[in-house]
C-alpha cells in the first residue's frame, strides 16, 4: 500500500541527521486499566517504577538534552508518587511537558497540582461512548471516569483563566479502532460543547505495537488500509463539528515508518522505559541501555545503529500495510526484546 509506506532505502541515521527532539517517558507500568492495545502491557507486568532519586536523575538527563517537548505516560503516570516532583523539575527547566492519563485517578486536588506542574494534560479515550471505550480499556466505568476527569480539568482551567492565570493545555487523545470507528463526529461535538476549555482533540489510528501487534487483536481491531486513508483525510470534516475553540486534528500513522516522508518526527523520539532503559525505537521492545548507567549520546548512537542494521532496516522497509506492520513488530519484538520481554510475549500466546 503506497499510501502507508513508500518503497525505497531508508537513509542511514546519524546523530547529526536524526537528533533527539522529543522524549517519551513511561513513569510506571502500574495501571488500573487493562487496555487491549497497550504498548507497554501495563497493569499486567511489574510496575518497574524507579525510586524518587533515580527518577529525578532521569529528569535531569532529559533536561540536559534540551528537547522540544516531553510526553509522560505509562501505565498510569499519576500512580508514581514522585510525578509532581519530577514534572515541576522539568517544567522549571523549560521542558514543555504533557502528561497522558486515563483519568481514572483524577480529582479536584490532582487537577490543581497539574495546573502548576505541567504545560499539558491529555486524557486518553478509545471510543465515543461507554460501550466501546470500556471494552477496549478492559474495565467497566472507565469512560465515565475519563469524562469526570475532563470535568475536573476543565473546571480548574476555567477558574485560572478567569483569574488571568496560565494553565495547562488540555487535550483529548482518541485512539481509533474498528470498534471505535463510528461516532467520531458526535464525539467532537459533545466534547467541545461539554468541556469548552479543551484546547485540542486528536484522533490517531491504533498502531500495531505492544498488545495491538498480536494476531487476534490485529484481525479484529486494526483499521483496514482504506479506513486508515479515510481517517487521515477526515481532519477538516471532523473539525467542522467542533463547537468551541478546540483544534481538531488527525495524527498520521506514517510518521512512525522509516521511509515515509512523514517519519522525521517519529524517528527523533527518545523513549525511556519505566526502568530507565532507552528503547531503540519507540514502537519496538529493543533496548540499548539505561540512561542511569551510560551517557545519553552513547545510547542514542547505539539506538541509531540498531535502526541502521541491515536486517532491521529491511524489515521496517517491507511494511506496506497495517498487517505488514503487525507482522514486522511481532518479528522484531520476539528477536530483540529482553529475556523478560520474550517471556511476557510468550505468555500472550499461551493465553490466546
Amino acid at each position: 500500500m503506497e499510501t502507508l509506506n513508500s518503497p525505497g532505502i531508508p537513509a542511514q541515521q546519524t546523530p547529526d541527521t536524526t537528533p533527539i527532539e522529543r522524549f517519551v517517558w513511561d513513569l510506571t507500568y502500574a495501571c488500573p486499566l487493562r487496555c487491549l492495545h497497550c504498548l507497554s502491557e501495563s497493569g499486567r507486568r511489574p510496575s518497574s517504577m524507579l525510586h524518587r532519586d533515580d527518577a529525578l536523575k532521569v529528569a535531569d538527563v532529559i533536561i540536559s538534552a534540551k528537547p522540544k517537548r516531553l510526553s509522560i505516560g505509562g501505565g498510569e503516570p499519576l500512580l508514581a508518587p514522585w510525578w509532581e516532583k519530577a514534572t515541576r523539575r522539568l517544567t522549571a527547566a523549560g521542558v514543555p511537558t504533557t502528561i497522558f492519563t486515563s483519568g481514572w485517578l483524577m480529582n479536584e486536588a490532582i487537577a490543581r497540582r497539574l495546573s502548576s506542574s505541567v504545560t499539558g494534560v491529555a486524557v486518553s479515550v478509545d471510543g465515543a461512548g461507554d460501550e466501546v471505550h470500556d471494552l477496549i480499556r478492559g474495565r467497566a466505568g472507565s469512560f465515565q471516569k475519563s469524562m469526570a476527569s475532563l470535568e475536573h480539568l476543565n473546571r480548574k482551567k476555567q477558574e485560572l483563566r478567569e483569574r488571568g492565570e496560565s494553565c495547562y493545555r488540555l487535550g483529548v487523545e482518541y485512539t481509533v479502532t474498528r470498534s471505535g470507528w463510528e461516532g467520531k463526529e458526535r464525539f467532537v461535538e459533545e466534547i467541545s460543547t461539554r468541556f469548552p476549555e479543551v484546547d485540542y482533540i486528536t484522533f490517531g489510528a491504533v498502531i500495531p505495537e505492544g498488545l495491538a501487534q498480536e494476531e487476534k487483536f490485529a484481525s479484529r481491531e486494526l483499521l483496514s488500509d482504506e479506513q486508515l486513508v479515510e481517517l487521515s483525510e477526515s481532519e477538516a470534516d471532523l473539525a467542522s463539528y467542533a463547537r468551541s475553540h478546540a483544534h481538531v486534528s488527525v495524527t498520521d500513522a506514517r510518521l512512525f515508518l522509516p521511509t515515509s516522508p512523514l517519519s522525521v518526527e517519529g524517528e527523533t523520539i527518545a523513549h525511556i522505559e519505566a526502568s530507565g532503559q532507552l528503547r531503540a525505537v519507540t514502537n519496538y521492545e529493543a533496548k540499548v541501555g539505561s540512561v542511569l548507567e551510560e551517557p545519553l549520546d552513547v545510547l542514542w548512537a547505539r539506538a541509531l545503529d540498531w535502526r541502521n542494521d541491515p536486517f532491521v532496516s529491511q524489515q521496517r522497509n517491507s511494511i506496506r500495510s497495517l498487517d505488514d506492520w503487525a507482522r514486522v513488530t511481532r518479528l522484531l519484538d520476539r528477536r530483540y526484546g529482553s529475556a523478560a520481554d520474550k517471556l511476557r510475549i510468550a505468555r500472550r500466546s499461551d493465553a490466546a
